[in-house]
């Protein structure tokens, strides 16, 4: 029997075909990264998958990655990927701190543009130098393009929450601006001396509350567009409305309670409680504006808020050789709300004396205090 008598038999495969060939071939694959270009320190423009090598960065038309900024070169630089062999041979730029060792899964950058070059860190490359790029290392190009590299091997990191503004918010936001409105009438009411003061002061009150609102939240919109992309306006609307309204009734409440129960430490370091307050507006602001972590922000805040707080408790030593800020209340509030006992008229008396003593005292350490800036001018 010949072949030529069967001729379909010479179309069919062995049933037991050794494919052990095919594995090595496929496990061979090349291992595929992610150019990341990033703009203003955390926004991500852009991203190429790479699974081809090498891979060219430029501003021509042939390159695998195309990047329109001028201080770019027509082909900038190009991209190896290191397999075992390369890595096992050697490196010239192995004792690099900033590179390491390569090793197998490294990639190795060629700078080709003869103009700018590249830095990897501090550490400057000009052209026909080569180094290793591991992936999570931020290179830079030209005159701030910067690029990251993810390996496809790499674990994603995880989901950032993002959640839009909400019909709740809004609510909250409707509700803030007329509590805001209602305390600005309040304490326009009680600051009035005469008949009719409240409807003449009032609107330019609001006026200037409403539109340094506005200014105030289109500044940290354009902040937001910025770094992150998202105006946010109605967040930072929220944000800014909530954090008035509650200084405000801060404010009121500190007072009320000074005046009630006779402390008048409330009143004179309310301000110090307005500027935490006032610190904690901002790092909310900051959280929706920027993509630094919580705790980052957290901490730059509040070391400005110490800062702060101290500068201001040492000017007004200096200043007024006392760190509360108001000796009275510059609102005499109704009598009924006064829940500290009453004093007789020989303690009143008696309270008057010292205070008529310590402003004796303070008065005249002004005046030495002229006389020293005096004598120091003629000087």
């Amino acid at each position: 029997m010949s072949q030529h008598d069967y001729p379909e038999l010479t179309d069919i495969a062995p049933e037991h075909e050794d494919t052990s060939t095919q594995a090595p071939a496929a496990a061979q694959a090349p291992e595929g990264a992610v150019l990341e270009l990033v703009e203003r320190g955390h926004r991500l423009a852009m991203a190429l998958p790479v699974f081809a090598w090498p891979c060219t960065i430029g501003r021509a038309a042939t390159n695998d990655l195309v990047l329109t900024d001028p201080s770019i070169g027509p082909s900038h630089v190009r991209l190896h990927r290191l397999d075992a062999g390369q890595a096992s041979a050697g490196h010239p730029d192995a004792g690099h701190p900033d590179a390491g060792p390569p090793d197998a899964g490294q990639y190795e950058v060629e700078v080709l543009d003869s103009t700018n070059g590249v830095w990897h860190g501090r550490r400057h490359y000009g052209a026909g130098e080569r180094f290793v790029w591991q992936p999570g290392q931020r290179l830079t190009l030209g005159r701030g393009v910067q690029l990251n590299l993810r390996s496809t091997a790499q674990p994603l990191p995880a989901t950032q929450r993002w959640r839009p503004f909400s019909r709740a918010q809004g609510l909250l936001t409707a509700m803030a601006l007329v509590l805001l409105v209602l305390l600005s009438a309040w304490t326009t009411w009680l600051g009035a001396t005469e008949t009719g003061a409240l409807a003449r002061q009032l609107p330019a009150i609001l006026l200037w509350m409403l539109g340094g609102l506005l200014v105030w939240t289109l500044g940290w919109s354009m902040m937001g567009k910025l770094f992150t992309g998202v105006t946010g306006f109605w967040r930072h609307v929220c944000i800014a409305s909530v954090g008035m309204v509650a200084m405000a009734l801060l404010d009121v409440l500190l007072s009320v309670t000074g005046f009630a129960m006779s402390w008048p430490l409330l009143s004179r370091f309310a301000s110090l409680a307005s500027f935490t307050l006032m610190a904690v507006v901002i790092w909310f602001h900051l959280r929706a504006a920027t993509l630094v972590s919580a705790r980052t922000l957290a901490l730059a805040v509040g070391g400005l808020l110490v800062l702060g707080i101290g500068a201001k408790l040492g000017l007004q030593w200096q200043t007024q050789k006392r760190l509360g800020d108001n000796l009275y209340m510059s609102t005499m509030l109704p009598p009924e709300w006064r829940w500290a006992p009453t004093t007789s008229v020989d303690q009143f008396m008696q309270g008057t004396d010292s205070m008529r003593e310590q402003l004796q005292n303070r008065s005249q350490l002004e005046k030495d205090d002229d006389e020293e800036g005096d004598d120091s001018g003629l000087d």
